[in-house]
């Protein structure tokens, strides 16, 4: 894959997941869990052509700092760096397993992702390698 200057650029990373963390008494099941799913990211080999990266930013809620909305929403798209950022803002603590709803939310965040990229004609299909991650994940 080459820039339009016909640089060779590193090939996209079809997920990616982070995590802003509230300070002080969050939930560390939440912060354990993604952890764990960061780690098992750098651990899987997947080569994708993919049109953009998508990177999942879960906001846990703690003492200092709390999400200022709720739910799953399209965060930015840094166009130079052909990443699109969808923020999730988890509950103070999990209603049932904690692994289970994070990865649930993060399907949900691939779904929402797919019709961002269609409504900016960037993508015509699935993003079936943040999806194949994803599943690698459960």
């Amino acid at each position: 894959m080459t820039d339009m200057d016909g640089e060779a650029k590193a090939p996209l990373e079809p997920l990616t997941v982070r995590s802003v963390i509230g300070g002080g008494l969050e939930d560390r099941r939440w912060t354990s869990v993604i952890d764990s799913l960061q780690a098992s990211l750098r651990q899987v080999e997947a080569s994708f052509d993919v049109p953009f990266n998508l990177t999942v930013t879960y906001f846990v809620p703690g003492e200092v700092y709390g999400p200022k909305f709720s739910g799953i929403r399209i965060g930015s798209f840094l166009e130079d760096f052909r990443s699109l950022v969808v923020q999730v803002a988890l509950p103070r603590h999990p209603e049932r397993d904690a692994r289970t709803e994070v990865l649930d939310l993060l399907d949900q965040a691939v779904v929402r992702a797919e019709s961002w990229g269609k409504r900016k004609k960037l993508l015509s299909g699935a993003l079936g390698g943040a999806r194949e991650v994803a599943s690698r994940l459960r």
